[in-house]
């Protein structure tokens, strides 16, 4: 799939090989719901693309860089909510319209993304359907952010409500 399609944690792919195309029209966090994690703080890598994951006020800013391509940048809004002792990353894109949800886990160097979608979740969850350029449909959840709140702790321990290909980096040294 194309890299600035969606971390955090956060378009369509945050982090190159992801497959997230279910977008929230409303955050997943709250100012008194948000989280912060040092262990996801710092430079990670993995073999395609650098990662950068930077605490700035009440948000946290990503970058995320090509390796092949340094001029290839994105850049990202994190703001990192815990759901059921889970961390769920609310990612916006720079200069895009739409909220996507990642699951974040740090442990052991090792930070491993997982997109909160798949077609299993989109059959389960109320969502639309909107034109996202040439023949292609972007899935749009219109719900509150308490109902999205509800609809992540619903599914959060569903494997199924998760891509199949979880992106994974290692700390840089």
């Amino acid at each position: 799939m194309p890299h600035a399609g969606v971390l955090i944690v956060l378009s369509a792919g945050l982090l190159a090989t992801g497959c997230g195309d279910l977008v929230s029209l409303h955050a997943l966090f709250t100012p008194q719901s948000q989280v912060f994690d040092a262990a996801i703080e710092g430079r990670w890598e993995n073999q395609d693309n650098t990662l950068l994951v930077q605490r700035s006020g009440a948000q946290y800013d990503v970058t995320l860089q090509s390796k092949q391509d340094p001029s290839d940048k994105d850049k990202y809004e994190v703001h990192l909510v815990d759901i059921n002792g889970m961390h769920f990353a609310d990612l916006l894109p720079e200069d895009q319209i739409g909220h996507m949800i990642l699951k974040v886990q740090a442990a052991d160097g090792r930070l491993r993304i997982s997109f909160f979608d798949s077609e299993w979740l989109r059959q389960q969850v109320a969502h639309e359907e909107a034109d996202a350029g040439g023949d292609k449909k972007q899935a749009v959840l219109t719900q509150s952010t308490a109902q999205l709140r509800a609809l992540v702790a619903k599914y959060a321990r569903e494997l199924k409500a998760y891509d199949k290909n979880e992106v994974a980096f290692e700390r840089a040294k």
